[in-house]
């Protein structure tokens, strides 16, 4: 059966200014959210779906506080009726992040508590509703990290900027009470190795290393796995909070694959 797809308002990067008021109306709107992905999922139960379908609907209200951790089985991915990816910090356990939107390279991803994370080949730009996220990085189009996956589809990647400064905002904009940091990292490739992805399918991967630094001396090493231009992989230092999250591409969106 064909299942619809399930919207929910977002909002795409701006400066500071507009993301405060993003916080503030994603605040709004999570409730009726709620309600909005409850009701299509209970219509997705009673329309005739698999059983492995219908423990979909745990799944997907599942959020980031108060469980265990979530690791679908190869036959779950399978029948997931959405693009997805796995999400997990050092502080928050992993969830299943359904793909709201996507707008260029620019992906929005909901968790059934209405936690909500930009990201941008992978990185993560900003998040909401989970304390210690971002809420804003600079110049993340600069970010070499688009041109290493491209050129895992057509390399080499000699071309590539290796080297790339941002600030990262935390804290919260709503409160007036925020942080500024400057990061500067460098890159290279690693290794190609081989990884399997939540799917069940055996990849060969371009590694891409970055190591980096903080203006308050917070060194990190993030890790990321490219294939035919996208990232599938991303481990990354995201805050001194939270400190790693992991991203992994659960369910392929369609429009990268093409």
């Amino acid at each position: 059966m064909k299942i619809p797809q399930v919207r929910t308002a977002v909002f795409f990067l701006g400066g500071p200014e507009t993301q405060a008021t993003n916080q503030k109306a994603n605040f709004r709107m999570r409730i009726n959210s709620r309600l909005l992905l409850s009701s299509v999922l209970c219509l997705l139960v009673v329309s005739g779906c698999s059983t492995r379908v219908k423990n979909m609907v745990a799944t997907a209200e599942t959020a980031f506080f108060g469980h265990q951790g979530v690791e679908l089985s190869v036959e779950q991915v399978a029948d997931y009726p959405y693009a997805a990816a796995y999400v997990g910090t050092d502080k928050f356990p992993q969830v299943v992040a359904v793909l709201d939107r996507a707008e260029g390279a620019q992906r929005v991803y909901r968790s059934g508590g209405e936690e909500a994370i930009t990201t941008y080949y992978g990185r993560i730009l900003t998040g909401a509703g989970i304390p210690g996220m971002p809420l804003f990085i600079s110049h993340y189009k600069a970010d070499p990290l688009a041109c290493y996956a491209a050129k895992s589809l057509t390399p080499p990647a000699e071309n590539c900027a290796n080297s790339w400064q941002r600030y990262l905002e935390l804290g919260n904009y709503g409160e007036n009470n925020h942080s500024r940091w400057l990061l500067t990292s460098n890159f290279e490739l690693g290794s190609n190795r081989s990884y399997q992805h939540p799917d069940g399918t055996q990849l060969q991967v371009t590694e891409i290393i970055e190591k980096g630094r903080t203006d308050r001396d917070t060194r990190f090493e993030n890790t990321f796995y490219a294939v035919d231009g996208r990232i599938v992989y991303a481990k990354q230092w995201v805050s001194p909070t939270l400190g790693y999250a992991v991203w992994r591409e659960m369910k392929a969106f369609d429009g990268d694959l093409q």
